[in-house]
């Protein structure tokens, strides 16, 4: 198969026409990432250099070469390994810097975060070129926000579109030579609907090759007090969210720390603004419901799919979309979301694809956040 690389700004720069081995796995929730395999020709070498942009022939998603190792084997053959992340890495190079609190709904404040940080910001040294903002016909209810101090803007966007099971990519247009922020929502593909097509994976139907199946409740926890801010001689305001009438051994406390969600705070011109008390606990009551994103249950199918089935990706399904897991035998039958997928590439252009049903497993980064 080919690849094409690129600049950053879109400038083709050559094509690798062989490769050894090539994952490549996108995100729903999160930027993907690529690991490449290819013999240590002149012209590889030359082509893939740090920060340059890997594409696959006729898509849409970049990666960006972040790792190079080259390796002579024991049979004398020259490899050339490559790894790098999807282009919303770039927005984790950016802080949100100045703090949002607002009322609206998730897809414009994810819109925000990045006009805010990467597209738009005051100081234009914090700016990326050659991105713009993809309009999003999404509807959702308005929810009250306020950013955590100084957090990466990427793991922003993750927290909320895990907690509005949104979507997020940046894309790159070849011909306009122009990056993309896009806030999506995967189509309902689950058996039972009737406006789409349905999409049913299960071993009977000759799609699935082969599947593992994880129920976890190591993490889970039902209900959250969240505290916010610590002030001395200062009552602290703790509310309560999540599964409220969860009892007995059905109930798992968390208390979660908001003191950076401030009531009291100084404006420019000097004066003490206080946010009304019911505006107050709705901020703290959505920090909770996003933190206790990082405590729920964990049903994940994870299957190899048959990609000469009578389902087709990228048309039948796709990254994002709902659909239904069945496996008689285990007794087993959900309706999950696609959060992952990874394409394996090796002699042909056809790729296997692993797909992940549910939340993929965390990884060490994420347990260290959790922790």
């Amino acid at each position: 198969m080919e690849l094409y690389i690129y600049d950053s700004d879109l400038n083709l720069q050559g094509v690798v026409e062989k490769i050894t081995s090539l994952l490549w796995i996108r995100r729903y929730w999160a930027a993907g990432e690529f690991k490449l395999l290819a013999p240590a020709t002149q012209d590889n070498i030359a082509l893939l250099q740090m920060r340059r942009l890997v594409m696959l022939p006729r898509g849409k998603d970049a990666g960006e070469v972040r790792y190079i190792h080259l390796r002579k084997t024991l049979q004398g053959e020259e490899l050339i390994e490559v790894q790098g992340r999807f282009l919303p890495c770039w927005i984790g190079k950016r802080v949100v810097l100045e703090p949002i609190m607002t009322t609206a709904p998730t897809p414009a404040i994810m819109q925000r975060i990045v006009r805010e940080n990467v597209t738009a910001p005051r100081n234009p040294l914090r700016r990326i070129s050659g991105i713009g903002i993809a309009p999003v016909n999404i509807e959702r209810g308005n929810i009250d926000y306020q950013s955590e101090p100084y957090i990466n803007a990427l793991l922003a966007l993750q927290r909320l579109g895990q907690a509005s099971k949104l979507g997020f990519a940046l894309t790159a247009d070849v011909r306009a030579r122009q990056f993309s922020f896009h806030v999506y929502d995967g189509r309902n593909l689950t058996a039972g609907q009737t406006v789409n097509p349905p999409a049913v994976f299960a071993v009977e139907f000759d799609n699935v090759l082969e599947q593992q199946f994880t129920h976890s409740t190591e993490r889970l926890r039902s209900t959250a007090f969240v505290g916010g801010e610590d002030l001395p001689d200062v009552p602290r305001t703790v509310v309560e969210t999540g599964e409220l009438q969860a009892a007995g051994l059905d109930r798992a406390e968390v208390f979660i720390d908001a003191h950076d969600i401030a009531q009291r705070r100084w404006d420019s011109t000097g004066n003490l603004e206080v946010l009304p008390e019911e505006q107050y606990r709705a901020l703290l009551i959505q920090r909770g419901i996003q933190q206790l994103e990082l405590f729920a249950e964990n049903i994940t199918f994870t299957s190899r799919i048959n990609p000469a089935a009578n389902l087709r990706y990228r048309h039948d399904f796709d990254l994002g979309d709902r659909v239904t897991c069945l496996d008689r035998r285990w007794a087993v039958k959900i309706n999950s979301r696609i959060t992952e997928v990874t394409e394996i590439y090796q002699d042909s252009a056809q790729p296997q694809l692993e797909v992940t049903f549910g939340e993929s497993q965390p990884t060490l980064a994420d347990q260290i956040r959790f922790m």
